[in-house]
């Protein structure tokens, strides 16, 4: 499996971290935790959407093993096709405010990947947008 290696730079002044700040904070997270292919601890990154939904694929998984073993939400997560090369340079907010915002991480080839974050339950979280064909709850 190819991981995305970052190397998490400090890129904001701190001295007031704002609520748009934390969202910057949070895509390098999400980015490291990417990088240790850390199926677990993406889960506390994703929407709360997101994380309902593989919980309902966590619930059919088990069932379509009779029971006998429950399978557990984080095993619903696959981290795939993360270059090796990739390194986050730099990362920016590009648009936001206190409930929702857009994250750019930078590479240092210039590759740049843009994250949606959404403010819930206390905490900046990455927006998973629904697989195609799927409907909302």
């Amino acid at each position: 499996m190819r991981r995305l290696a970052l190397a998490l730079m400090p890129v904001i002044a701190l001295t007031g971290c704002s609520e748009k700040a934390a969202s910057v904070l949070a895509a390098q997270e999400f980015a490291a935790v990417m990088q240790r292919g850390d199926a677990k601890a993406l889960i506390a990154l994703v929407e709360l959407e997101a994380a309902a939904r593989l919980e309902r694929a966590a619930t059919r998984a088990s069932d379509q093993v009779g029971g006998r073993r429950t399978i557990e939400l984080y095993e619903m997560v696959q981290i795939v096709d993360i270059p090796d090369s990739f390194r986050v340079a730099k990362s920016e907010l590009i648009d936001g405010d206190d409930t929702q915002a857009q994250v750019a991480l930078i590479g240092a080839d210039g590759t740049r990947y843009l994250l949606d974050m959404v403010f819930q339950e206390g905490s900046w979280r990455v927006r998973v947008p629904m697989p195609p064909g799927e409907e909302a709850p």
